[in-house]
């Protein structure tokens, strides 16, 4: 039995939360919201950070800027006004402070689900206890809010790719130089998350650098995806590969907006990931991804979001031979 009556028409409103992970791991959510309300359209708002991202997902309709977290209430109350009267019925607050869900009930939102948190038993209508113990993965605590709490998660859930401007891949293509000749292999090193003395803290430098020379002798070449917080650790990164290696490796650390990331990481055949974030966007993108680890019987705990939504642990000894299907 329902614990809402459902309303049949009006619109859907999801606040997304603060962080690119996050954001990526909330699209299973999004993906059930679409299966359970077919007709009423889904909006979504984030921060102004992410919402070159969040415009790419094809579940959402209509894109709202939410205050940063650091802002002050009234910040967060003028948004919640400022959506009154725009016919939402319903909404899903993700981020678990105070801030946010006061948006959805200064918006006069009648049905307003969400985690509990500091002050919120009175801005959520239905609000809910995050059971890691049923829900370990991040991604299944936010699906099960899309469905009433007695209810199971669905077994499987339809998977989206994000939208693609072709315009600008075109654009992206002659700005960088880039050719489409060679087959991609894109690859995300995820430096930040690192000990120094392994790459990404799952597989040694050596091991991989060995398998992506390989791949490079068998007409591969290499995009290598990064933060602009990362280009330090990643040209001290590249300065120890091979040369033939490194003149393979087209370097876009720092380079691309979020958008920008999504239409030059589509091109890619394959992906090599050993950042969480990357190797999420990888997969919305609908890349197979790959996971360099030592021990592939031991899921790396910084990786373990992506691993549950399809992502795929090898040996770094075995990465040559995983591209094979996708040249």
């Amino acid at each position: 039995m329902p614990r809402f009556k459902r309303s049949k028409t009006g619109r859907n409103l999801v606040l997304l939360p603060g962080s690119a992970e996050k954001v990526l791991l909330a699209q299973p959510l999004l993906n059930d919201l679409r299966t359970r309300y077919p007709k009423q359209p889904l909006d979504a708002m984030t921060p102004m950070g992410l919402t070159n991202l969040v415009k790419r997902f094809p579940q959402v309709n209509e894109l709202w800027n939410m205050p940063e977290p650091n802002m002050g209430v009234k910040v967060f109350w003028n948004a919640g006004i400022a959506l009154q009267g725009k016919d939402y019925d319903r909404a899903w607050v993700l981020p678990e402070r105070f801030k946010p869900a006061l948006i959805p009930a200064l918006a006069n939102i009648p049905e307003r689900t969400g985690y509990r948190g500091l002050y919120r038993y009175a801005l959520l209508m239905d609000i809910r206890l995050a059971r890691k113990d049923l829900h370990p993965q991040l991604a299944d605590r936010y699906r099960a809010l899309a469905w009433d709490i007695e209810d199971a998660l669905p077994t499987s859930y339809q998977t989206s790719k994000l939208k693609v401007d072709a315009n600008q891949q075109t654009s992206l293509l002659q700005q960088h130089q880039l050719s489409l000749e060679k087959p991609i292999l894109a690859w995300s090193p995820g430096t930040r998350n690192v000990a120094k003395a392994s790459l990404a803290s799952v597989a040694n430098l050596q091991a991989i650098e060995a398998e992506l020379l390989k791949a490079v002798e068998e007409g591969w070449q290499i995009w290598l995806f990064a933060s602009r917080h990362e280009q330090l650790e990643v040209a001290d990164l590249l300065s120890k590969l091979d040369s033939k290696l490194l003149a393979a490796i087209k370097n876009l650390a720092g380079l691309l907006s979020w958008d920008e990331v999504v239409d030059l990481m589509a091109l890619a055949k394959v992906q090599l990931a050993q950042d969480n974030v990357l190797a999420l966007l990888g997969l919305s993108c609908g890349l197979p991804t790959y996971l360099a680890v030592v021990e592939p019987a031991e899921k790396p705990k910084n990786l373990s979001q992506a691993t549950a939504l399809g992502a795929q642990l090898i040996a770094a000894e075995q990465l040559n031979e995983s591209l094979i299907p996708w040249y």
